[in-house]
């Protein structure tokens, strides 16, 4: 699969979708972001382990794993935020809300406080409420684990909005250092850019004083994906 380019011009880019045409392959695109997701996952849960390694106390085992435990069920309940298996899903606020928090909780250091702002205004199409918030999981990740990297304090706001005219915005914003100027999408940009061409939509970054990643949907992206399966 080719490299997915971002086109930078000043301190915007947008992010070009690395394979998938517009609405295909969409399964291989649900396995890598699993895929993506539990590398992640482990990846946190291999640091802690690293971390302990020289700390003999059995205080400080019992913690090592209640924080094991605590990621875990944290990564259980993200995916029920994206994909609701385990339970009819809730609200498209209280969706957003807890997967937001939850992943924040779970790619935060133990020593930072990252609090999470989240508005839904409008209705979100109920065709593109999974896509939107698989599309929050990765920026609100990508906000964690980079523009919040070496932060003991800070803030990730979500904003999802649906106007009048029907179009669908996602917007997070963070105010941490931000990410550097490679023109290489990482692999969650990717996978954003990827779901939002899906339906036509578009997937870009914004860096100032704060670092903004926005999701937009066009009106008729909602009607299009009445067709397919709603996860």
């Amino acid at each position: 699969m080719q490299d997915a380019l971002t086109a930078v011009t000043g301190r915007e880019t947008w992010v070009e979708p690395g394979c998938a045409a517009r609405g295909d392959q969409e399964s291989e695109c649900d396995f890598r972001q699993l895929r993506h997701h539990t590398k992640n996952v482990l990846q946190q849960i291999l640091l802690q382990i690293s971390q302990a390694q020289d700390l003999r106390a059995t205080t400080c085992s019992r913690l090592l794993l209640a924080d094991l435990q605590r990621r875990i069920l944290l990564s259980a309940q993200i995916s029920d935020a994206l994909f609701g298996l385990t339970r009819s899903p809730a609200s498209m606020s209280d969706r957003l809300r807890r997967l937001s928090e939850s992943t924040i909780r779970l790619f935060a250091d133990g020593t930072q406080v990252i609090r999470a702002e989240v508005t839904v205004v409008g209705a979100c199409p109920v065709p593109l409420q999974s896509l939107a918030l698989r599309v929050a999981h990765e920026f609100v990740g990508n906000a964690v684990k980079h523009g919040m990297q070496a932060r003991l304090v800070g803030t990730i706001s979500v904003r999802l909005a649906t106007g009048i005219d029907g179009r669908t915005a996602l917007v997070v914003t963070d105010d941490g250092w931000g990410f550097d100027d490679s023109p290489i999408a990482g692999e969650g940009l990717k996978i954003a850019a990827e779901l939002a061409a899906s339906v036509a939509g578009t997937v870009s970054l914004r860096r100032t004083q704060v670092t903004m990643a926005t999701l937009e949907l066009p009106a008729s992206a909602g009607q299009a994906r009445l067709s397919w399966p709603i996860a």
